[in-house]
């Protein structure tokens, strides 16, 4: 029997059709910003970025980040990777700065000796055994006389330089005379005051990530990272400089900047920004507290805002006798007017889950808000109900109070405060993010899984307290979820759904949501998000569960649960050192198998006494490993599979439309001929391998020829898929530079 793979038919449009809204024709623009720049070292690179004008609207603005090794290989530290949006204000400033009233061949000098007419050095010549002498090079000495401006040049001379001696020698090159070259003038630099005016610059901290232990990884290795940049979007139009920091003292990563501007309309729109507290600051230190610099800030919030937030990028770094700050856990104060009303924790406690593993290094550590290999979320507080419009508020952050024993401790700090205009909408559902299945690598824990994940938010000002989700696989089957609870504005709920057959091997998983409250959704453009998979293994009824233990058995435990999340099999209670084999016979289905470590630092793991452990998944007959876990997994390591054979589906009938795609491999564009082999109207989409939609066009039946821009593109693979009431057809491409 056949199964469907790439190959899409008539049925499986009419579902992608029914998820999709007909006719948005919405564009996806990207803006390269970095391309592979090499972060050799510590310190700032900076790239000017070409944006769209300002008289677009974006619905969501993606920064896809991606980290990756140079040609001599990664480093093997984690390193903070900072990146900016430097904003012209468009505002003067000015400082007062002295300007010198000469310089020599482009330096200040305080005084030069100097001749008006040419003078010489002389030398001996070893071959001819005599006196050489050689005409001096002219010094070009500018002036500047003029005192209303005196950074204008006034006048150029070119005289030379005086006032040393020259010497003769004889033959055999001993000195036997001098003769001094005479200065016709001495100069002495003056100074003028003048008042220096130059454009304020602010800078953004947009995003952060730190760097993983990558001293395992190869050099063609590379990762994504997603930061949502939207808050800064009304400041991404024409050039903008993108400053990508590196705080690494080794050879180092490649840093690519691509923005993914999804033009529509968003919930709210964000019209400024003001910066609050931004530096890496002293934590402990009793002569120089960190007060010192998380000083109370003045803010007279605008009429027009109907929304104020609080974003701040804090992260803690350094030692000290107390593993403050990098290994210490401290609370975050935000008062307004003394008052204080949010208290984050500034601490990350899931670093043995990290996606990145396994690490040349403590990778699984928890950390002062980090993990390596990991973005830094932001805490966002909103701080609308306790501040007054047209009334001068004062925002405080603050620290515990804290003594360092030797120093060495800081926190690394970036924050702004957001200002926004009324919601869009007042009846809006959107589908904000597809965690399973996919083959996003920032998912891989998880995936591939049984039970769809999915993001759900609510975009509009009404309280959502029920909606409907469709989803399934392009031409599989598909299920509808109704979902109740109570979200209120920008508040998110992570939804699992019950298990669909998935069909194919690596298939495009598409989910809706549809019927807020019951009614009618008000934006069509933020429902649906789709993201390719990659289909379960199928394992036979019954096989072996192989553990080795470590010398600390204890810690570890495991289970396998259905897809309804029944536990059908578990094992704890281990003694140290001793192989189990533990045969496992189980009905046909989709399962979950979990292996846990309660001291998060799996089987095996450089940095403990432990020793070394294994797990693997052995066949009855022959008795051999047909699975093998990383034993350096952390907190735990998941496996899904299905029992009973694939879960794919009859193949469908397929369209006969099919059109031309080429270059494939491409490089700055990928054209698409033969469209009139289907006379109507077609939606073009294409989507990163991550599931991003990062290009939408809608192109009419009269257009043979369509070319899609790919030079803004990062590298790697994309699912080219092109619908309408015809069918869809799907291609997959890859894109190169």
């Amino acid at each position: 029997m056949k199964k469907i793979h790439c190959f899409l038919g008539l049925s499986l449009f009419l579902f992608a059709y029914s998820l999709q809204p007909k006719c948005q024709n919405v564009d996806t623009i990207n803006v390269l910003a970095q391309n592979k720049v090499h972060m050799g070292s510590n310190g700032s690179y900076y790239n000017w970025a070409v944006f769209p004008p300002d008289t677009n609207s974006y619905r969501k603005v993606l920064l896809n980040f991606t980290l990756g090794c140079p040609t001599g290989g990664c480093s093997q530290w984690d390193y903070t990777v900072d990146i900016y949006l430097n904003h012209n204000t468009g505002i003067k400033d000015s400082t007062t700065k002295q300007a010198p009233s000469f310089t020599v061949n482009g330096n200040i000098m305080d005084s030069i000796h100097i001749s008006k007419d040419t003078t010489y050095t002389t030398s001996y010549n070893s071959t001819t055994h005599l006196t050489d002498s050689t005409k001096n090079t002219a010094y070009t000495i500018i002036q500047y006389k003029d005192t209303l401006t005196p950074t204008v040049p006034t006048d150029t001379i070119r005289w030379w330089s005086a006032g040393y001696y020259k010497y003769y020698y004889n033959a055999s090159g001993v000195k036997t005379d001098s003769a001094y070259v005479a200065v016709d003038t001495t100069m002495y630099v003056k100074y003028k005051s003048y008042i220096y005016k130059y454009d304020s610059i602010e800078s953004y901290e947009i995003a952060r990530m730190i760097t993983p232990y990558a001293g395992y990884y190869p050099n063609t290795w590379t990762y994504p990272y997603v930061f949502d940049v939207t808050d800064f979007d009304w400041m991404m139009h024409d050039s903008v400089q993108i400053q990508v920091f590196y705080s690494g003292w080794t050879d180092g990563f490649t840093a690519t900047c691509n923005f993914q501007m999804i033009t529509g309309i968003p919930p709210r729109n964000a019209y400024k920004t003001k910066l609050m507290w931004t530096g890496s600051f002293p934590y402990g230190s009793s002569g120089n507290p960190i007060s010192n610099y998380l000083v109370p800030v003045p803010v007279k919030i605008d009429s027009a805002a109907s929304a104020v937030r609080l974003r701040v990028l804090q992260t803690g770094h350094g030692e000290d006798n107390n593993n403050c700050t990098e290994f210490c856990a401290n609370y975050q104060h935000i008062k307004i007017n003394s008052v204080e009303h949010f208290t984050p924790y500034v601490w990350r406690d899931l670093c043995g889950l990290n996606p990145l593993y396994h690490q040349a290094g403590t990778w699984l550590y928890d950390r002062a808000n980090w993990c390596p290999g990991e973005l830094i979320t932001p805490y966002e507080d909103d701080l609308t109900p306790y501040v007054t419009p047209n009334t001068v508020d004062t925002i405080l952050m603050s620290m515990d109070p804290y003594t360092s024993p030797n120093g060495g401790s800081i926190y690394t700090i970036g924050s702004e405060l957001i200002y926004y205009g009324p919601i869009n909408f007042s009846l809006d559902a959107s589908l904000d993010d597809i965690l399973a299945p996919t083959t996003n690598p920032l998912y891989s824990r998880f995936n591939p899984a049984c039970n769809p994940q999915v993001v759900i938010r609510n975009t509009g000002s009404t309280p959502i307290t029920s909606l409907d989700i469709i989803y399934g696989s392009l031409g599989g089957a598909t299920g509808t979820y109704h979902w109740t609870g109570n979200l209120l504005f920008n508040d998110t709920n992570l939804v699992t759904l019950p298990a669909v057959s998935l069909g194919g091997a690596s298939h495009l998983f598409r989910a809706k949501v549809s019927n807020p409250n019951g009614a009618q959704d008000m934006y069509a453009n933020n429902d649906s998000l789709v993201t390719p998979f990659t289909t379960l293994p199928n394992y036979s009824s019954s096989f072996v569960i192989r553990l080795l233990t470590n010398s600390a058995a204890s810690e570890d435990s495991y289970f396998i649960a259905d897809d309804q999340g029944n536990i059908v099999h578990q094992k704890s209670g281990f003694a140290n050192n001793t192989t189990y084999r533990d045969t496992v016979s189980l009905q046909a289905g989709c399962y979950h198998f979990e292996i846990d470590d309660a001291g998060k630092d799996g089987l095996s793991f450089f940095a403990n006494s432990d020793g070394n452990g294994s797990l693997q998944f052995y066949r009855l007959s022959p008795a051999t490993a047909f699975l093998t876990f990383q034993p350096d997994f952390g907190t735990s390591a998941i496996q899904n599979f299905t029992v009973g054979g694939p879960l794919d589906i009859d193949e469908i009938t397929p369209t006969d439309i099919d059109y031309k795609v080429y270059p494939n491999p491409a490089n700055s564009e990928v054209i698409i001929s033969q469209l009139t082999n289907s006379n109507k109207d077609k939606e073009i989409r294409l989507y990163s391998e991550m599931g991003a939609l990062v290009y939408e066009k809608l192109v009419k039946a009269s257009n043979d020829t369509y070319n899609i821009n790919t030079s803004g593109l990062a590298q790697g693979l994309y699912c080219l898929v092109m619908s309408n009431d015809d069918g869809v057809v799907v291609k997959k491409i890859t894109v190169i530079h």
